[in-house]
């Protein structure tokens, strides 16, 4: 009689396999275990708003008024108020501007065309043009440091006005504005044509009779610098 003998026979794969099975559950199970710790603070509301910008002319304003036929040595004068009504920041600087169209020699001759100046009354100005009157004290408003410059100085080109109470919000200036064609200013037909000639010129070269100049004034208000707040 003869004896059979069974021999166990190991699977090392599947063996394997069955590790490979409980270590991605325990993977699966142990990785949603981890705790985070937190902390969380809140500040605010904070609120930031913005300042106006603003600049006018009125109530007084005559300066649409034009003026016809003006000889050598005339003068052109107008009151006009310049306000920050309802501003909340404060300016560095006013500036002025005229742009002429038509324009001629009254505007565009340094010399001999209009000349400006501008003075400021500490209250309003009273009566009609050209006769006002300043029931209180006259400052002179300077543009470069000076009273009374060319018009063609400010044709074009933005020039600040000196010591404006309308940097700060809410005031006004009471400005009489004079306009004046130089008792200089040549003129003779008979040598040359009306508004024509050279610039600067003489009653040889040049003739300011004739002329025509349409000005519109541009006041614009520029903001203060930066600053933390």
């Amino acid at each position: 009689m003869s004896l059979l003998r069974t021999r166990a026979i190991r699977h090392p794969f599947r063996a394997a396999g069955t590790l490979a099975t409980i270590g991605v559950v325990g993977a699966a199970y142990f990785g949603g275990a981890f705790a985070t710790f937190t902390s969380t603070a809140t500040a605010g509301p904070q609120t930031i708003s913005s300042g106006t910008m603003v600049i006018a002319a009125g109530p007084a304003n005559d300066v649409a008024t034009g003026a016809a036929n003006i000889a050598a040595g005339d003068t052109v004068v107008r009151k006009l108020d310049i306000n920050s009504t309802g501003a909340t920041i404060n300016a560095a600087s006013i500036t002025l501007k005229f742009s002429a169209s038509p324009s001629s020699l009254l505007d565009t001759d340094v010399t001999n065309g209009l000349q400006l100046s501008i003075s400021e009354c500490s209250s309003a100005w009273t009566g009609t043009y050209p006769s006002y009157a300043c029931g209180g004290t006259t400052t002179a408003i300077t543009i470069n440091a000076l009273a009374t410059i060319p018009v063609s100085t400010v044709v074009g080109t933005a020039e600040p006005l000196a010591t404006m109470l309308a940097l700060s919000p809410n005031q006004t200036d009471h400005l009489r504005i004079t306009l004046t064609l130089p008792s200089t200013s040549p003129g003779d037909t008979s040598k040359v044509a009306v508004c024509s000639g050279t610039p600067g010129g003489s009653v040889t070269t040049e003739d300011l009779q004739g002329c025509t100049s349409t000005l519109t004034y541009s006041f614009v208000a520029t903001q203060r610098a930066g600053a933390p707040q």
